[in-house]
């Protein structure tokens, strides 16, 4: 007879509550994939309204596979545009310098490249996470994280009175300037890049290509492709600005962006005309953070690694460590060590792609001799452009 198979108790998980800081993309993708891993989860956001500035952005496969796992990626791609080809041409002249097709890429790395309106994005994942069950507590000023009763409690103000959120985990998931990094004692300033994005949504040109479209040149960039079902076209104007700015999504000077572009190719200066407003953003990231976690609380999405978005990974990013705190919480009986197994997990990965990103910042605007060194390179990558990254979308 053989020996019995002995019984090996299942571990107890490592929480069965967490209160998450942030009802923006990372706050929310992590709601949800914690719910789906069977906890309980309380959202807190300082906004009385849910509702997401900015214009587009770009979901890698990296980030769609997950969206998928999720059970979204059907409705997301209801209201997203799968861009034919990443085309990077010359700003000046308007001529193509490579362009790499995403639907051959999109089959090697097992998902789509979408490019979708950021409120339509936070939308889908609001009324996803309020399925699965997550109260999302708006008007919510975080002013203490506390410990509590074993746990971890987020002390916000609601109007002119104070609330309690106890759980057993705590996720700071409140962006770039976050208050509860600053409450792990790892208060990094944000680094501003030099840089201003000018942002817009204009009307589609007649016979204007399913592409996002790359325009280089010194010292700015535009980048432009489709979102609202391939009604409208979503605009990024990149100019250096040396004074640092803290702008975010405030009206922006026209006129500035105008004389930053004003002797590039026509194309790019007729879609910048055919805006009627510009809204604002200086650029900024933070150095990479020698630990995201403390106890029961951790980090997420920019809190934890705010990057330039010179290479679309800042919400991939957010959605990628949503599903890996989700892994860590459900493999691990201990919560402090799960959440230092998904720091261990992250940082590093997104070390490297923070220091990539601010790599591009410069490799986008070069002049002179090294721009002709780099314009070469490109028009030999060709389709091999999107496999450069291949380590960013396959992972």
């Amino acid at each position: 007879m053989a020996d019995p198979i002995p019984f090996r108790p299942r571990p107890r998980p490592a929480a069965r509550s967490v209160v998450v800081v942030g009802a923006g993309i990372g706050g929310l993708a992590c709601a949800i994939a914690l719910r789906r891993a069977g906890l309980t989860v309380q959202v807190v956001e300082q906004a009385r309204k849910l509702k997401e500035v900015g214009a587009g952005l770009q979901l890698t496969p990296n980030a769609t596979r997950i969206l998928r796992d999720f059970g979204l990626l059907t409705r997301l791609e209801q209201v997203a545009v799968t861009p034919r080809s990443l085309d990077v041409r010359n700003g000046y002249s308007g001529a193509s310098l490579t362009r790499a097709h995403y639907g051959p890429a999109a089959t090697r790395y097992g998902a789509p490249f979408l490019v979708v309106h950021r409120a339509e994005l936070q939308a889908l994942l609001a009324e996803a996470a309020q399925a699965e069950g997550v109260h999302i507590a708006l008007g919510s000023d975080l002013t203490a994280v506390e410990p509590a009763f074993g746990g971890v409690r987020a002390v916000v103000k609601q109007g002119e009175n104070l609330v309690a959120h106890g759980a057993d985990i705590l996720v700071g998931a409140d962006g770039v300037r976050s208050d509860v990094r600053a409450h792990l004692g790892v208060a990094r300033p944000p680094v501003f890049a030099q840089r201003l994005a000018f942002r817009a949504t204009v009307p589609v040109p007649p016979r204007h290509p399913p592409d996002v479209r790359l325009y280089l040149g010194r010292n700015a960039h535009l980048v432009a492709y489709p979102v609202k079902g391939g009604a409208m076209l979503n605009l990024v104007a990149i100019v250096r600005q040396m004074e640092p700015v803290a702008r975010w999504s405030a009206p922006g000077d026209s006129a500035a962006v105008h004389a930053a572009f004003a002797d590039w190719a026509p194309e790019v200066r007729r879609l910048l005309e055919s805006a009627s407003h510009f809204l604002c953003w200086g650029l900024y990231d933070i150095e990479p953070l020698p630990r995201w976690s403390s106890g029961r609380v951790t980090l997420l999405g920019d809190a934890a690694h705010a990057m330039l978005p010179f290479l679309a990974q800042g919400a991939a990013q957010a959605i990628e460590d949503a599903a890996a705190l989700a892994r860590a919480l459900g493999r691990e009986s201990d919560a402090a060590t799960a959440l230092k197994a998904y720091e261990a997990e992250r940082l590093p990965r997104t070390a490297r792609i923070q220091s990539e990103a601010r790599r591009n910042s410069m490799i986008y605007h070069l002049s002179g001799a090294p721009r002709l060194a780099r314009d070469l390179v490109l028009r030999r990558q060709g389709a091999g452009l999107l496999d450069r990254y291949g380590w960013i979308y396959g992972g």
